[in-house]
């Protein structure tokens, strides 16, 4: 009888955690209890009956004490995300007396359930058999064979015929505000980007704030097209170059399931993937330095999942070390980031293997090396301008715009002058944006130095001992869009972008199958919100995800797979720091590269099951 008192219980708390929001007894004054009867009770009513069903009819097992900390973790990432999507503040929790009440209510609520969650996935993962999948068409059974014997060829033709669509529909490419700029760049126009740097040549308007290999290929790929056909014909050519890559990389993950023993029905379901949701193939037509960042990320990986599989004791070849030299130097070459990625990665890396310590310290030094000669020799000898310091100073800036917006007596003359220098103080609390930090650190002064910026950070800690909420505040409001699944901002670029059109600089215009193209970014934008299958573009899902297999691995006898994760993590990490939340863009190159790393660990993690059932 106990036991179903507590499911019963239990079960209003699941209902209450999805149902009732905080927000609702904000304001007890104005708050009419029979609307929140009439709007509530109802689906509140319905839903515990299911749950209590269900919990009070399903066989659970106990789960590991990681899995309960995680389950703690996300009813934590539940709270504080509902808190800053509905009220911009964690302080929404603690408001009044039903708040806390209600807050407390859902945390209880949210761990039970997710603790439950953990049971079912353990279920499922235990369940799932690595097996060859098999077709009764004629025409399926054909293909199949192909796929067994051929999976990279296979595998490159499918996706392309189908990207093919995609390339059609946007012909020549997708020009976001971004590449847009680079192209600017390239030919040497004035941009916004040079005001923000101090200039190295009076002449060249470039600078390294967007990836200069990736400039160069998109203005060489114009020129080339310029001088065969015409400039449409020319961003096409960069389109077919990236499409090309981005295909191989995607088919290489095919053929490199099938080279570590994974059946071709796990294979297939991750080549549907690709092919279905949208999200990993209109990224391909589109401009944006991410795609073929995201393209190598998914080469590193699968690289540091080799390594620590078949390595640790065995050497490695030189072509091998050739082959690793050149995926991190494109990575890091195509995205800032992927430096920090490589050495964070390559520092547990080297640890980790007994007889190829002295390889990866040479790969990893000609790596540093390379990127040395190309940041600090080949960019200057071209006279393009260094990127802004402020890139970095997302989060200090906005903890200091928003403690000016809160607080606005707090600085006294003096900080306000040491404020004002670096970021225009005079309207710095209007600029304030709590999910992008652009409008505050669009007024950085580019001619702030290491001393301007020591003193600048002895202001930046008053603020922090006297109002450490306002700080925190200012951290979670632009970033919890990146754990806390209900929030949404979907986007993709798909729409027509004239900046390079403007003093006929580039001659660049769709074809005419706007319908088409309509088609397409109907059905991406869409597919988001398709419920269960669209969870796989879920930014904060994804985000879960790699924590859910970071718990599995550790609760296995394969932790060294954890080596796998940490590009994921760093890349986390930066959408943390970055200045923009729930940005998609920015969350590509560990959301692309979970299907195929998952479908590998599974066998390891289901192999070692540690839980008493």
């Amino acid at each position: 009888m106990k036991k179903k008192v507590s499911i019963f219980l239990f079960s209003i708390l699941i209902g209450v955690c999805l149902l009732l929001d905080i927000n609702l007894l904000s304001d007890l004054n104005s708050l009419k209890i029979t609307v929140l009867y009439e709007t509530k009770f109802f689906a509140l009513s319905i839903f515990t009956g299911i749950a209590y069903y269900f919990f009070n009819h399903k066989n659970f097992h106990k789960i590991t004490k990681a899995k309960k900390s995680l389950s703690v973790l996300f009813s934590l990432f539940m709270l504080i995300g509902e808190s800053y999507s509905t009220y911009g503040s964690y302080k929404l929790i603690f408001l009044n007396i039903a708040t806390i009440f209600l807050s407390l209510a859902k945390f209880i609520g949210y761990i039970y359930l997710f603790n439950h969650l953990f049971s079912i996935l353990d279920d499922l993962i235990g369940n799932f058999k690595n097996k060859d999948i098999k077709f009764k068409n004629k025409y399926l059974r054909k293909y199949l064979d192909f796929f067994q014997k051929y999976p990279f060829r296979t595998s490159f033709i499918t996706i392309f015929i189908v990207l093919g669509i995609y390339m059609i529909a946007f012909y020549p490419i997708v020009l976001s505000p971004d590449p847009s700029f680079q192209i600017k760049m390239y030919f040497n126009e004035h941009t916004k980007y040079i005001d923000w740097v101090i200039q190295r040549d009076p002449n060249v308007f470039m600078t390294a704030h967007h990836p200069i290999l990736q400039t160069f290929m998109l203005g060489f790929s114009i020129t080339l097209g310029r001088f065969i056909i015409n400039d449409n014909f020319g961003l096409f050519i960069y389109t077919f170059i990236q499409s090309i890559i981005y295909a191989s990389v995607l088919a290489y993950t095919i053929k490199f399931m099938a080279s570590n023993d994974i059946k071709s029905k796990n294979r297939f379901i991750v080549l549907l993937m690709y092919l279905i949701v949208p999200m990993y193939l209109i990224y391909s037509v589109s401009a944006v330095k991410d795609t073929l960042y995201t393209a190598f990320m998914i080469l590193f990986v699968l690289k540091i999942f080799d390594i620590v599989k078949n390595y640790q004791d065995k050497r490695l070849s030189y072509p091998y070390l050739i082959s690793l030299y050149f995926v991190i130097l494109f990575l890091s070459l195509f995205r800032h980031n992927g430096i920090y990625v490589v050495m964070l990665t390559f520092v547990v890396l080297i640890f980790y293997t007994r007889k190829n310590i002295m390889k990866l310290l040479i790969c990893f030094m000609a790596f540093f090396v390379s990127i040395y000669a190309f940041d600090n020799i080949l960019i200057p000898y071209l006279g393009i301008s260094d990127g802004s310091k402020r890139e970095m100073l997302s989060v200090p800036f906005q903890q200091t715009a928003r403690l000016v917006k809160e607080h606005p007596d707090f600085y006294k003359d003096k900080d306000k002058e040491i404020i004002d220098y670096i970021l225009n103080y005079e309207n710095l609390a209007t600029r304030y944006n709590p999910d992008l930090a652009d409008p505050v650190k669009n007024e950085f002064n580019k001619y702030t130095n290491s001393n301007d910026l020591k003193e600048y950070f002895k202001v930046w800690g008053k603020g922090f001992v006297k109002f450490p909420d306002v700080y925190i505040d200012a951290t979670l409001n632009n970033t919890y869009g990146f754990y806390y699944p209900d929030q949404h901002n979907w986007y993709i670029y798909a729409k027509y972008n004239g900046r390079v059109t403007e003093n006929n600089l580039v001659d660049y215009h769709y074809n005419k199958l706007s319908f088409l193209r309509g088609f397409i970014d109907g059905y991406a934008n869409f597919f988001p919100y398709i419920p269960i299958v669209g969870a796989v573009s879920n930014i904060a899902l994804n985000t879960w995800f790699v924590l859910i297999l970071s718990v599995y691995l550790f609760n296995s006898k394969n932790k060294k797979y954890l080596i796998c994760l940490i590009p994921l993590f760093v890349s986390i990490l930066f959408c943390i720091i970055g200045p923009a939340n729930t940005y998609f863009r920015y969350t590509m190159p560990y959301i692309f590269v979970l299907p195929v790393l998952s479908v590998l660990l599974l066998d390891y993690i289901r192999g070692d099951k540690n839980e008493k059932k």
